[in-house]
């Protein structure tokens, strides 16, 4: 399946799986608001209340880094958990085989009536190894991500939009036992999401996403590293599920 066969499955199938299933059919949904089971809608939790997610993202690399265009599947275990105040403590882990990375932070979040905001700020540690056709390259650093969203709901659907910044505070990539460069401080970059979030049944909800990020240095395809001082776009389609 290529890339565009990708776009058509996660904007036109799964939209229609999700009209067709009967937990979204009925307007009377026990359940009550789509808003109660979201994850990525920006809303205020109960104190210690939880939801969990996974998904799949499909991830388009720039030709400069990688000589052709290659899609690269990436799998991701989210978790948020509720705290006082609208505080909301976020976590996730990111793996794309090569390329791996755990994120967490605080978000505060306001709701008015159907729309809800959120700022905070997330560190992400990233460990890679690739050690595959006679290679030995490592990475390790840590990144933060001052992020923030704006979401609107109705009964079956929640909307978000999000806006991060990438600043990398320490990176060291090596090559067995010899360190070939590190990079601190190095503002990488900036993404705008867009997410839908829709019930498929009870509490589990489907979400659909487009990651555009424009980066200089992109944490998943960091063999690839680019020498050129200059941001990328890196689409990226989003398709989860909250468990």
């Amino acid at each position: 399946m290529n890339f565009a066969d990708k776009i058509k499955f996660c904007f036109f199938f799964v939209p229609f799986l999700m009209s067709t299933s009967p937990g979204i059919a009925a307007n009377n949904n026990p359940f009550g608001s789509v808003k109660n089971s979201s994850i990525i809608l920006p809303r205020r939790f109960g104190t210690w209340d939880s939801k969990t997610s996974i998904s799949i993202s499909f991830v388009r690399l720039p030709e400069d880094w990688v000589e052709t265009s290659v899609d690269a599947p990436m799998l991701q275990l989210s978790n948020k958990i509720g705290l006082p105040l609208g505080f909301t403590f976020e976590s996730s882990f990111q793996s794309i085989y090569v390329s791996n990375q755990l994120r967490f932070g605080l978000r505060w979040n306001v709701e008015i009536r159907k729309f809800s905001f959120a700022a905070g700020l997330d560190a992400g540690m990233l460990f890679g190894k690739m050690d595959i056709a006679g290679f030995n390259n490592k990475a390790q650093g840590w990144m933060l991500y001052p992020a923030a969203s704006i979401g609107f709901h109705t009964k079956e659907l929640a909307f978000t939009i999000s806006a991060e910044r990438n600043t990398i505070q320490a990176l060291t990539l090596s090559s067995g036992n010899a360190e070939t460069s590190g990079f601190k401080n190095f503002k990488s970059g900036q993404t705008i999401s867009i997410y839908l979030e829709q019930r498929l049944w009870k509490n589990h909800v489907v979400i659909l996403g487009l990651l555009n990020n424009f980066q200089k240095f992109y944490f998943p395809a960091w063999p690839a590293f680019s020498a050129f001082n200059r941001r990328y776009y890196i689409p990226q389609f989003y398709l989860g599920l909250v468990l």
